[in-house]
């Protein structure tokens, strides 16, 4: 893919996999109309399968987005194709990718796709209200997104 534009599949990844890349896809698919593009999310170190945290699960409950039941996944770099955008939570797993998997097309953190500074806020170990505060950053973020794909 020479261009995001064509992109028809965001992959969003994190550290584990189990906070702030699934509640990016979630909140992504939940505002995304066009149910034709594939939103998945995976991490750059899951050791073994385990449950996406509570108190992601209940923020994006208590915004009426339903979410199916998952555990984290590891990112796969076979999962990219010439129409996949990936997407980081922050700047040190957008090196990661770059440096272990050779990634360097179509490649962003979220912030920087969207033409904003910094690191997505990480509520790990905060209180309901750090999801909170999360949730509205990422929903913010992720409609920025939506519109600069183009996408309805």
């Amino acid at each position: 893919m020479t261009d995001y534009h064509d992109a028809q599949k965001i992959i969003f990844v994190c550290k584990e996999n189990v906070y702030l890349s699934p509640m990016a896809e979630w909140i992504m698919k939940s505002i995304l109309m066009d149910k034709t593009k594939i939103i998945e999310s995976r991490g750059l170190v899951v050791l073994f399968p385990e449950p996406r945290n509570m108190k992601v699960t209940d923020v994006l409950m208590n915004h009426a987005i339903p979410c199916e039941e998952q555990v984290s996944q590891e990112f796969e770099p076979e999962q990219v194709d010439e129409d996949t955008l990936v997407i980081t939570m922050n700047f040190t797993e957008k090196v990661k990718l770059v440096e272990d998997f050779s990634l360097t097309d179509n490649v962003y953190t979220l912030k920087e796709f969207v033409g904003e500074e910094g690191d997505v806020t990480d509520p790990y170990g905060g209180p309901e209200e750090a999801y909170e505060e999360c949730y509205i950053e990422l929903k913010d973020l992720l409609y920025k997104a939506k519109k600069k794909l183009g996408w309805n």
